[in-house]
């Protein structure tokens, strides 16, 4: 059962996203109304975090630096058509993930997450050995599944978040979760997985 403060904290965590995207609604504007320059706010804002899910899902680095600046190019080209009832930030994902998937098709490879990252260290996974099983395991999954696991664990997108970036419904993000956490499970299961946590 959630406390009173835990309440409050999220409800301040609510308010401190909407100010946020207020914020990108009206650069947004603002460089629609032909002030190009504030663009830039947009991209030093969303460069990294943009680039770190493009690294994950591709796992090439110069490559992830390139499709980076390639999805901001296309973003601000199709800019006029971002639909202001979203964040920018879960629209510029969108292009970010359809530029990645465009890329594996391209390559036809798959790739591992890469090494163990700041924000897995957050959540207590820093075990080399069970880092590696975990991220194996990912790659093996199919792409419709690999990209909502990034998305929800390692981007920790909601399912309101994924479903729009993905341009599927929440029940199909929570779905295709569910199938990939069983396949995940089952292909940990056989290794050493869970002997080593």
């Amino acid at each position: 059962m959630k406390t009173k403060d835990d309440i409050e904290q999220q409800i301040e965590i609510q308010k401190k996203l909407n100010l946020e995207a207020d914020e990108d609604r009206r650069i947004v504007v603002r460089v629609l109304s032909g002030e190009v320059n504030a663009y830039a706010l947009l991209v030093e804002k969303y460069q990294k975090t943009v680039y770190n899910l493009l690294l994950r899902m591709i796992h090439n680095n110069y490559e992830a630096r390139e499709l980076t600046q390639a999805v901001f190019v296309k973003a601000y080209i199709a800019l006029a058509s971002y639909k202001t009832g979203y964040r920018f930030f879960s629209w510029i994902y969108r292009i970010a993930v359809n530029a990645a998937l465009s890329h594996t098709k391209r390559e036809e490879r798959y790739g591992d997450l890469g090494t163990v990252n700041a924000r897995a260290d957050e959540n207590g996974l820093t075990d080399d050995l069970s880092q590696e099983l975990l991220q194996n395991a990912v790659k093996q999954l199919k792409e419709k599944y690999k990209v909502v696991i990034v998305l929800k664990y390692y981007e920790q997108l909601s399912y309101k978040e994924i479903a729009f970036t993905l341009d599927i419904s929440e029940k199909k993000v929570r779905s295709r979760l569910y199938d990939a956490r069983l396949m995940l499970k089952e292909m940990l299961e056989k290794s050493a997985f869970f002997e080593s946590n």
